[in-house]
């Protein structure tokens, strides 16, 4: 894959993520990982606590909402520092998501802060499209 794994677009009052993955759980992967690097390091939280996760959706979109829903639940509620080592798999006949989060109890000193709070996602501009690599698009609430 040439293309980074996430990146972010111009937006007004909001940011845009686009994601890429092979496969549809990496693409999911890599938009909760651009999330998380708006507000700290994921690089720096340790996989002491193991966090499964079990999702479903109406379509994929829905399931993409709840997922970024709940990265953004375990940050901001529960302050776990979610590291990069996220196993997501996303069953697209079932439209469902398995996945397990790895990471520590939130230390601002440790995992430093980026000044971004993520508030929310949104549907607005949401897409997910495969062409060769699956893409995913999507704003967030900041």
């Amino acid at each position: 894959m040439n293309e980074p794994p996430f990146e972010y677009a111009d937006h007004t009052a909001d940011i845009m993520i686009i994601a890429r993955g092979r496969s549809l759980g990496e693409a999911f992967k890599n938009a909760a990982l651009g999330v998380l690097n708006l507000m700290y390091d994921p690089t720096k939280a340790m996989p002491i606590l193991s966090i499964p996760v079990q999702l479903s959706g109406a379509d994929l979109e829905q399931l993409l909402f709840n997922w970024i829903d709940e990265v953004i639940y375990r940050f901001d509620g529960e302050k776990v520092a979610i590291g990069n080592d996220l196993e997501v798999h996303v069953d697209e006949g079932e439209i469902k998501l398995t996945a397990e989060m790895r990471g520590e109890p939130y230390r601002p000193e440790k995992h430093g802060f980026r000044g971004t709070i993520v508030k929310a996602i949104t549907y607005h501009l949401m897409r997910i499209d495969r062409n060769g690599l699956y893409k995913i698009q999507f704003v967030v609430d900041i």
